[in-house]
């Protein structure tokens, strides 16, 4: 090969990755439940749009919803119930077919978001889902990410931890594990909430994780001191990983000042997106931040 062809050949090179390079990264949300499904999954999806439509660096390419199908609550007939359960279910498996590696792989994902995600989704692949994110894939959780699929272990290997119930909603203060990474989303050293439901996390690995927000004691019991992670992320083999377990509340999502009976006010739904947006950057590799665990945080 001469020069001449070398020179054209690396122009092509340079140019096909100065192209993909300055794409927009692009990400999937699901907001899919097998189990309890949250009030606030509809605002949920409207902040993560807002937060879409102001980076122009990334993407929401595609949104996996709820079928719209209703499985009749008793005293209906047990056939009927079984044959729209049945229904359901086939909806939700076609529609997580996009989470399969595969497709993946070939629609160029960059990212997928589980919001308030819960139960055991029949994703094509978990075992291949985890691998995908570990290959350098990016996943995000929110709130409920922790309540799904529990006894998968590749999934929750991945995510780093399993809810292990609530108690009543209460005030709320954090803590950080890291004020300078991306999804502290500029708080500072403490971040106060006027009400959530705050998860207790099992299967939490601290020397796998940097935390980013915790808590100095049980959230319904201050004489409950010790560790509770509210959010982390993780390097994942060649992929990263970020958590919160904040997002059940409607106005901890929603900036709407007119929001039916707001507790939060409007400038914790204003931090809560910063704090989601830096964590999303931060998956996709267009914020730095440390991924070193931290377990001596507290």
């Amino acid at each position: 090969m001469n020069h001449t062809s070398l020179l054209i050949l690396s122009m092509i090179v340079m140019t096909n990755f100065l192209h993909a390079s300055t794409e927009p990264k692009r990400i999937i949300v699901c907001t899919i439940t097998k189990g309890f499904r949250h009030a606030s999954i509809p605002h949920a999806e409207d902040a993560l749009k807002a937060i879409d439509d102001a980076s122009p660096d990334f993407e929401i390419v595609q949104w996996l919803r709820q079928p719209e199908i209703k499985v009749p609550a008793p005293p209906e007939k047990a056939p009927q119930v079984d044959r729209k359960a049945q229904e359901l279910h086939e909806a939700m498996k076609k529609s997580l077919q996009a989470l399969c590696p595969e497709a993946l792989r070939e629609n160029g994902i960059d990212a997928v978001i589980f919001a308030n995600t819960t139960g055991h989704l029949p994703l094509p692949d978990i075992k291949g889902f985890a691998e995908w994110v570990r290959s350098g894939g990016a996943f995000i959780g929110m709130h409920a990410a922790t309540d799904t699929l529990q006894e998968a272990l590749p999934y929750t290997e991945m995510i780093c931890g399993i809810f292990d119930g609530h108690r009543e909603q209460v005030p709320v203060t954090l803590h950080t594990g890291d004020k300078d990474h991306p999804a502290n989303g500029g708080v500072g050293e403490i971040w106060t909430l006027s009400q959530e439901e705050m998860y207790l996390i099992k299967k939490h690995d601290r020397n796998q994780v940097r935390s980013i927000w915790f808590m100095r004691h049980h959230p319904n019991d201050p004489k409950q001191t010790g560790f509770f992670p509210v959010a982390w992320v993780r390097k994942f083999g060649g992929g990263r990983v970020f958590y919160t377990s904040l997002g059940h509340r409607e106005d901890i999502w929603s900036t709407d000042p007119t929001l039916p009976d707001r507790i939060n006010p409007v400038e914790t739904a204003a931090e809560f997106r910063k704090h989601l947006t830096g964590g999303i950057r931060w998956t996709i590799g267009l914020e730095t931040g440390s991924s070193e665990p931290n377990p001596q945080t507290n």
